[in-house]
């Protein structure tokens, strides 16, 4: 027989906060009597959290001295019953005897436009006593303010037990004082936690010990206790592993008991909701100015799943390791006295102050989760460079924060190649993957788009992250890069190696990599057909793509042959068919932003396109810098947010941040991510 059932009726040998004669010190001005200072006592707790046992306990103690207990989700019959039809609109006088402790359980405020007694035709009276309802169907807050009211004047002391919507809806009918009358019961002690492991004492006490240091938000409310107990008395093998145990409960809280939507959805109201969500974009850097009275604590540990940290994503590109950077201190005196004073005022390159920006989010707890490198990691393929991006790669990787939604294995950096990682004097090579095997040997601890790989079936195209239900398509738009301009370039290095050949002499393989670098050469952007054919949409996920070249016209005017992605229609169409969310590119030095919509779709989806400056190349007519973007998941649904962030004058400034849900027409005000779906 289980020992541990948090959704039992109430049993007073299981109360663990009221055991036996106690009263614990919040709750005896209930127990005792005391009138509040404004019409009712209200008695604050989110559901689930065990607002109908607190209200029996408090009716248990209170056996020798009269109390009364009405359940206003009863029939109107049962409440006229009680005597207490007055706290649902009806006429009649409360019955209530002096001194008597009136505990008003599920109130069933509900948030309406017109008083409730106006939803009703005019031509159809309310029965007599029948409950003052609201438009949405709950009591009415001024309606039940008037019979808590009613109650007082009578010589009793009204508690109503109220959610944190039903409080916000109900303490403003109650008087200027109804503040100094909201009690909110703390966490469960030490003492109330031992009392509930006892009845397994066996093995309980030491998972409350367990929970205790690992996953200390389990032990917050007896119903949660509860239930992480009952979940390792239904599976033994979980008793010793917190954060295994944690997901169990979370899985049978959101399925068995429905907690999200009971806590959530029914318990807060829409301001508290909003307050809760803003306060997270907060956390990660984004500002938006929502607030509410009283927002309950965000730290509830099924709510911590459901609603987790924003996840921030910086999408850097442009490297360009070993070429022409932009210096931070145009340091002219060359003497040692110089260049001294140059260290000093921050000499170096924009790739060096970005490691210092991110080592300085990291002490401010905003350092990002993920990073998406789009291209051009180095100026030219050489090892020498390949070593000091990969040096930078894993000096950013040790910064990076831990994120609840991300698992142990998930690779925290993401690359795709761009036309300066491609090897352009083996691009005539007669395997058309050569040209791409030393990015791939150099770089091959972090995914990327395995151009090297001549089957596309092979490749990687997404890297998923299940538990943040993210996944992002790694597009290698490089495949021909280095490409000559020219059919005489071609032929003039045939005749070369026909004459070696012709001498019987093994071609130099210096001259010709001398010969193929002179060529003027076209670095074209194309995404394999069979890369954009495994393309899919996947139901949960929120769909980011990472590519070099880029899609769409940018503001800025390049002539150039080939300066974008040459079937860009073609991606653009399967990429929307495959809710892709986000484009990230690089390769104009650009920061920029769009939305695409393609009409006569199946499912109409705009997708939404990111160039970024580049990171660290003095090549660029803008100043340096990336993009942030900010992916915020509830439940299964997702909303995002972009900005550009750019470096000048030693100081990293922000663009304005813009949001938007996946594939919706228009971009949302931040204030209005906060709120409820429509």
């Amino acid at each position: 027989m289980s020992r541990f059932r948090p959704s039992r009726a109430y049993q007073p040998e299981l109360d663990v906060r009221f055991p036996g004669d106690h009263v614990p010190g919040w709750a005896r001005p209930l127990v005792e009597g005391q009138l509040p200072n404004s019409a009712a006592w209200l008695v604050e707790l989110p559901r689930r959290a065990g607002k109908t046992w607190l209200a029996r306990a408090v009716e248990r103690a209170r056996a020798e001295r009269p109390s009364l207990r009405v359940d206003l989700r009863s029939t109107a019959e049962a409440v006229r019953r009680s005597g207490l039809g007055c706290l649902t609109g009806g006429k009649q006088a409360p019955r209530v005897a002096p001194g008597c402790v009136v505990l008003v359980d599920e109130p069933a405020v509900a948030r309406g436009a017109e008083n409730g007694a106006r939803t009703r035709t005019r031509n159809t009276p309310a029965a007599p006593g029948a409950p003052t309802r609201t438009a949405l169907g709950g009591v009415d807050p001024a309606a039940l303010a008037a019979g808590l009211e009613q109650v007082r004047d009578a010589g009793a002391v009204p508690v109503v037990f109220a959610t944190p919507a039903e409080q916000l809806l109900l303490a403003p009918h109650l008087g200027a004082d109804a503040p100094k009358d909201v009690l909110r019961p703390p966490r469960m002690t030490d003492g109330e936690c031992a009392r509930m492991a006892a009845r397994a004492p066996e093995w309980a006490p030491a998972v409350v010990e367990l929970l205790r240091a690992a996953e200390p938000a389990w032990l917050q409310t007896p119903f949660l206790l509860e239930l992480a107990l009952q979940t390792a008395e239904e599976h033994p093998a979980l008793r010793a592993d917190a954060a295994r145990l944690a997901t169990a409960a979370y899985e049978e809280a959101c399925g068995r008991h429905q907690y999200v939507p009971q806590w959530f959805h029914d318990g807060l109201a829409p301001e508290h909701r909003a307050a809760l969500r803003a306060r997270r974009w907060h956390d990660a850097g984004v500002e938006i100015a929502v607030r509410a009275a009283h927002t309950p604590p965000a730290d509830d540990p099924v709510l911590v799943r459901h609603l987790p940290d924003v996840l921030r994503i910086h999408h850097v590109t442009d490297l360009h390791h070993g070429g022409g950077l932009r210096a931070n201190v145009d340091a002219k005196d060359t003497s040692q006295a110089g260049q001294r004073l140059a260290e000093l005022a921050g000499a170096g390159s924009p790739l060096d102050a970005y490691l210092d920006h991110v080592r300085q989010l990291a002490d401010q707890g905003r350092a990002p989760h993920l990073i998406i490198a789009t291209g051009d990691l180095v100026n030219r393929p050489v090892d020498a460079d390949g070593e000091t991006a990969l040096a930078w790669l894993r000096a950013l990787e040790d910064l990076l924060a831990g994120h609840a939604d991300l698992r142990p294995g998930d690779p925290r950096v993401l690359l795709t190649g761009g036309n300066h990682d491609v090897s352009w004097e083996l691009c005539l090579d007669e395997d058309p993957q050569a040209r791409h095997r030393w990015f791939a040997r150099v770089f091959a601890g972090y995914p990327h788009p395995d151009l090297h790989e001549p089957d596309t079936a092979a490749r990687r195209v997404y890297v998923t992250y299940p538990d943040a239900g993210l996944r992002v398509a790694l597009l290698g738009t490089a495949e021909s890069g280095g490409e000559p301009a020219h059919d005489r370039d071609r032929e003039r290095l045939e005749r070369f190696r026909e004459t070696y050949v012709a001498a019987a002499d093994a071609a130099d393989e210096d001259a010709v990599r001398r010969i193929v670098l002179e060529f003027e050469r076209h670095d074209p952007g194309v995404i394999a057909r069979g890369v954009l054919d495994r393309l899919t949409r996947e139901p949960g996920y929120v769909t980011l793509a990472a590519l070099h070249h880029p899609l769409s016209p940018v503001p800025a005017v390049e002539i150039a042959p080939y300066s974008g992605v040459v079937n860009a229609g073609q991606a653009k169409w399967t990429m929307a068919e495959a809710a892709t969310s986000l484009v990230l590119h690089g390769h104009t030095h650009l920061g920029f932003t769009a939305a695409e919509r393609l009409l006569g779709t199946a499912r109409p989806w705009t997708t939404r396109i990111a160039g970024a400056p580049a990171l660290g190349s003095r090549e660029s007519d803008e100043r340096n810098g990336y993009n942030e973007v900010f992916v915020a998941r509830e439940g299964g649904d997702h909303a995002l947010a972009l900005r550009t962030v750019r470096y000048e004058a030693g100081t990293w400034t922000p663009s304005p941040t813009v949001g938007f849900t996946p594939g919706a027409p228009d971009e949302t005000p931040l204030p209005l991510l906060c709120g409820d779906p429509a």
